[in-house]
Parts: structure tokens; sequence; C-alpha cells
């Protein structure tokens, strides 16, 4: 019963660790299509309280240019949250019909500048129905991380996009405004 036990525990924590096994690794080879380098401008907005009836409370405050980090060129996009309470979830999107037939995955460079560990996907909306399509879901820890999110398996109707959303979840209670920065969103196919 004891290897039984010591068995599960072990499957447990592989694959707990293989649940967050995106972030930091190789970028996968392919042909790169950018999302957005907020190089041109900032098309992002936040979710407020408008968005409470899909669920908790949106701890989203803010989408602005920011200069004093980016992974490439002079700017990145500064994700702001106000006080973090239990249950709380933040996100951001960008509206506009894009093509992204044959995406694969879809990466991103972040910067955690906070103590806190925050869970980060992203969701493609597609067709007039606006039919949610959402990642996986990965750690951010605190610090400057690309993670790559597949998806292949989402794919559908990726020639029909609407919408593309960053969600985060923080881990830890704040009392007051913190920010994550996001910067060279792409799709590689």
């Amino acid at each position: 019963m004891n290897r039984f036990i010591a068995s599960m525990a072990a499957l447990f924590m592989a694959a707990s660790c293989a649940a967050f096994a995106q972030a930091d690794i190789q970028i996968p080879a392919g042909e790169v299509q950018v999302i957005d380098d907020f190089e041109n401008g900032n098309y992002w907005i936040w979710s407020c309280s408008d968005w409470d009836q899909w669920g908790g409370h949106k701890v989203s405050a803010g989408a602005d240019l920011y200069k004093k980090w980016s992974s490439q060129g002079k700017y990145s996009l500064e994700l702001v949250m106000e006080a973090v309470g239990e249950g709380d979830d933040a996100s951001w999107f960008y509206d506009g019909s894009q093509d992204l037939r044959g995406g694969r995955y879809i990466v991103a460079d972040f910067y955690n500048p906070t103590n806190s560990v925050h869970e980060i996907a992203v969701v493609v909306q597609v067709t007039d129905n606006w039919n949610w399509k959402e990642s996986p879901s990965f750690e951010l820890r605190p610090g400057k991380h690309t993670i790559v999110f597949p998806v292949e398996e989402l794919n559908e109707h990726f020639d029909e996009v609407k919408r593309i959303t960053i969600l985060d979840e923080p881990s830890i209670h704040t009392s007051g405004f913190t920010s994550i920065f996001v910067d060279n969103i792409r799709l590689i196919r």
C-alpha cells in the first residue's frame, strides 16, 4: 500500500509540474505572425465591472503603454490591477478581426515585478457568436518569462477571430494597485 501511495504522490507531483511546463521553454519553430508588439499604439481594454456578470469581480484597472520594460522595441503593455481579494481575476482584451488560421501556439513575453504568482491564460473568441476558446493557464512567477500557450486544439474558426484576451488569476491578496507587463504577443504556425 505504501508503494501505491508513493507512486500516486510522484505521479501527482509530475502532473503538477507538467501543468506549468510551457513557461520559459524553447520557442517552437514555425512561421511567426506578430499579434501585437505595442509599437503602433495601444488597442487593449481592461475588463471592468460590466464583466462581473460572467464570474467574479474583475480587478482589471488599466491597460497602458509602458516604456521602462520591453522585451523588444520601445514599449510593452502594463496590465494594471486594483486590490485583489479572494477569487478575484482580471482580464484585458483586444477586439479586432484577425486570421490566425493554422496557429499552433500563442507566445508572449511577460514581466512580473511583484512577489505574487499569477495564473495566466489566453482566450480567443471566434465567429459572430463570439465562441470562447481558452488555453491552459500557466504560472507567471516573479521575474521575466516567455510563455508558450498551445492553441492548436482550439483553432477551429481561427480565420474568424474577433477578440483576444489575457486572463489573470493572482495568487495573493493585495491592498493596493499592482501591475504585470506583456510584450511581443505572437502566433506560431
